[in-house]
């Protein structure tokens, strides 16, 4: 059996309880009452018993999660007769954590310091002018003289002088990648001659 202090008017068919009532009970419809709101546990002299009002709540790893309310409510429980006194239980609300982040901050603060590389910017016709772009393609590739002349053409105003040199930007890159080989071509001949070798070992007779 166990005594509970009775918090607020109470009625039933066979009983009527008013607040500061001690009411003793056996242990499991005590413990039904004794939810804080209704009745509190009374110690053997008659004082209620301090009890935590709202529930803790934590995760699966042991943290306290944040309580925003918690209230009790009456539930028919499956079983349950009409005269026996009612099932309650708490209905709560908490604040989820923040996700845990993907990238966890490195242990070393010198390395989180350390600025990422940057990508190679792609050169954009549309942010400069006339000759800065004849100068950036003097030196580009077939490929690239491609693509810089295509965004030029794409433009809501293309530039006409660069339009207009589209054939002779596309031969002289030609023409560099072309030249570019034959002298490949040539220092791997030189080498295979033994010329053009500052290493080679002297042999004196």
């Amino acid at each position: 059996m166990r005594r509970i202090k009775v918090l607020e008017a109470i009625a039933g068919d066979d009983f009527s309880w008013s607040p500061g009532d001690v009411v003793e009970l056996p242990d499991d419809e005590a413990t039904q009452w004794a939810d804080g709101h209704r009745a509190d546990w009374a110690e053997a002299e008659g004082v209620a018993a301090s009890v935590e009002q709202a529930p803790r709540v934590v995760t699966v790893d042991g943290r306290d999660l944040e309580v925003a309310s918690a209230v009790v409510e009456d539930f028919d429980a499956p079983g349950v007769e009409e005269d026996q006194p009612p099932h309650v239980r708490w209905v709560v609300t908490v604040e989820l954590p923040d996700p845990e982040p993907d990238d966890p901050a490195p242990a070393d603060p010198e390395a989180a310091a350390e600025p990422k590389p940057e990508e190679d910017e792609v050169f954009d016709p549309a942010d400069h002018k006339v000759d800065e772009i004849l100068a950036y393609l003097a030196t580009a590739d077939e490929e690239e003289v491609l693509r810089v002349l295509d965004a030029e053409a794409a433009t809501k105003k293309p530039r006409s002088s660069l339009l207009n040199a589209r054939d002779t930007l596309l031969a002289d890159a030609r023409e560099r990648a072309a030249g570019g080989e034959q002298q490949a071509a040539e220092k791997a001949a030189e080498v295979s001659r033994g010329g053009g070798r500052g290493d080679g070992l002297e042999t004196r007779g």
